[in-house]
This record gives structure tokens, sequence and C-alpha cells, in this order.
């Protein structure tokens, strides 16, 4: 009987082992749910500093200058013929930057010298076209800004424009170039006048278009599809109607020598 009234002894290594398991798991849970606070509070702040970033850049790439064009664009871009000017349009990059060129034959692609100047390489890509083909200086002429590159390995099947040395003011023509932060931008305009510019030999060829940073390169493209000048620059000149932003480009008349040079012809 005495011992039926002795007084049980508590496992107590057993409880006191089942108490730190629950603990550590409670601080296992605790510590994830700090993590996952954590985690989302630097998510939630990179997620604002991406959003302040757009927010940041927004106005300059969508804005009441920048808007008609974009729309103008699209508009333009139903067309059979535009699209097929744009196949023979190229985005040129460099280690510095990049700008617009256009592809006129054998693998010969135009651009602006300044696109390239100082740049480890050139990239050379077409539209709708991953593969991006290393172009070489071929020729250029560093006081009109005029550079030509030559794709290495080039597919004879690559789309191109033919190139025209003859222009008329009045005429109406198109752009096609890689503005801003944009691609394969198509816009319209006319051909006003050489105007003289400083600094610089020969005159350049105001164009009434809409033409900003990233179209430096860009083919002007005449109602027959042919190329007649290059963008290089913009400016303000003096109009009877006061002063007017306006494209300067390089005739494609001035490259004759570089032209034939490269057998390139009209």
């Amino acid at each position: 009987m005495e011992k039926e009234n002795e007084p049980y002894d508590p496992e107590t290594e057993e409880w006191e082992w089942e108490e730190s398991e629950e603990e550590a798991a409670e601080a296992q849970q605790a510590a994830a749910a700090r993590r996952r606070r954590l985690r989302n509070i630097v998510v939630s702040l990179l997620t604002l500093a991406l959003l302040g970033n757009v927010l940041a850049f927004w106005p300059q790439i969508y804005n009441s200058t920048t808007l008609p064009f974009l729309f103008k664009s699209k508009e333009l871009s139903t067309r059979e013929n535009i699209q097929s000017y744009k196949e023979a349009v190229v985005l040129v990059s460099t280690d510095k930057g990049k700008g617009t060129g256009f592809h006129v034959e054998g693998g010969y692609i135009v651009t602006n010298y300044h696109v390239i100047e100082g740049g480890a390489y050139s990239a050379i890509k077409f539209p709708g076209n991953d593969r991006a083909y290393k172009g070489t200086l071929a020729g250029s002429d560093p006081d009109l800004d005029i550079a030509v590159l030559k794709i290495e390995e080039s597919d004879r099947s690559l789309p191109s424009i033919s190139v025209e040395r003859d222009w008329t003011p009045g005429e109406h023509v198109y752009i096609i170039g890689n503005p801003l932060y944009f691609t394969q931008i198509v816009n319209e305009g006319s051909v006003l006048e050489l105007v003289p510019i400083r600094d610089r030999e020969k005159p350049a060829l105001a164009i009434d278009a809409p033409v900003f940073k990233g179209n430096s390169g860009s083919p002007v493209i005449n109602e027959e599809g042919r190329a007649i000048a290059v963008i290089y620059a913009t400016a303000e000149i003096a109009r009877e109607e006061g002063a007017v932003q306006v494209g300067l480009a390089v005739p494609l008349a001035d490259l004759g020598e570089l032209l034939d040079k490269l057998s390139i012809s009209q």
C-alpha cells in the first residue's frame, strides 16, 4: 500500500525536450515571418524605386511632342511601301550608345560617323531578326558625319534601300529610325532647302519633319522609295513664318565619291 501512495516521478527530461522542440519551432516560425516581412519590405521599396524611375522618365518618353509622331508612325506603318522600307532600316549599337542606319546593298550600312565614333564594336540588327551582325568600317567622311559599315558574312537576301543622288525642294519624304527609346518609327515631311552650317564646309539639307535623338543615321526616303539623304542633327532655322525646328541631313549627292569607291550604285 505504501508503494501505491508514493508520488509519481514525472519524466521531466522528456517534457523539457518536447518544450524545447516547441520553442525552437516557434522561434523558427518567428524568424521565417521576420524574413518574409523583410523581403516584402525590400520588394516594396524596389517596386517604389522602379516606379519612381518609370514616372521620372515617362514625361520624357510620352508627352505632347512625342505622342503625335507615335500615332503618325502607327498610321503610316500600315502602308505596304512603308513596311518594305522599314525592313532595311537597322539599329546600330556600340558600347557608347545607339543610332540608326540603313542597308543599301552588298552588306553596306550607311549611318552617321558620330554614331560609331570611339566605339569598341558596331552591332547591326535588322527588324524581326534576332541576329546581331558585326559591322566593320568600310569607309567614312567625318567632315560630313558619314560612316559606311560592312556586315561580315552578310546574307544577300537582306532587305535594302536604293539610293538617289538627286532631290527636289518641296518633295514629300519619309524618315525612319530609332528615336528616343523607340524603334522603327516612321514619320513624314518635306524637303526644304540647303542651309549653311557653322564649321561645316558643305551645307546641309533641311527637312521639315519630326526628328529626335536616336534618328541619327536615319534615311530620308522619297516617294519612289529611294534614300536621298541621311539625318544627322536638328537645328532651328529662320523662315518667313518665323523660326522653325528642322532635321538636318547629308544629301547622298555629297557622298558620290565614297559611294563610287564602294561600288554602291544609284
